[in-house]
Formats: C-alpha cells, sequence, structure tokens
C-alpha cells in the first residue's frame, strides 16, 4: 500500500501541470519568459562581441608598434633567457 502513495502523488502532480501549462496566462507568462532569456542571451554576445574587438584593437596596435621598431614578434620571443635572470 505505501508504494502507491508516491505513485499517486505523481500521477496528481502531472494532472495539475499539464492543465496549468494548457492556460493562456501560463503559456503568457512562459513566452515571457522565453523573450527575457532571449534578450539576456543577446546582450551577453553583444558584449562578448565588444570585448573582442577591444582585445583585437589593442593587440594590433601592439604588434604595429613592435613592427614599427623593426622587432618581430619572432625576435621578441628567441631573445629570452632560458634561465632566471642573475
Amino acid at each position: 500500500m505505501i508504494p502507491l502513495l508516491p505513485f499517486a502523488a505523481g500521477v496528481i502532480t502531472g494532472a495539475v501541470a499539464v492543465r496549468l501549462l494548457k492556460t493562456d496566462r501560463t503559456r503568457k507568462t512562459l513566452h515571457q519568459a522565453g523573450d527575457r532569456l532571449r534578450d539576456a542571451t543577446v546582450s551577453s554576445l553583444e558584449g562578448i562581441e565588444n570585448t573582442s574587438a577591444r582585445a583585437r584593437r589593442r593587440l594590433g596596435r601592439a604588434e604595429a608598434a613592435k613592427a614599427a621598431d623593426g622587432d618581430s614578434v619572432i625576435d621578441a620571443d628567441a631573445e629570452k633567457p632560458d634561465g632566471p635572470a642573475s
């Protein structure tokens, strides 16, 4: 008898959930939540785009400055000492 109680509670909970999902108010609320989630995602992606564009500009300026000095990125890496400085 006791194992039937959780099963009955699950059936009742499922029936109530299905009825709630069929109402217009619930559909409207879920649609609004989806819209807010979509807006937040778009906003986050735009922020990532802006941040990566700024990083790309900074890296481009640094690379241009090294090129103007006559040093290449490869030469600068080759001149670094392997061990700790004494």
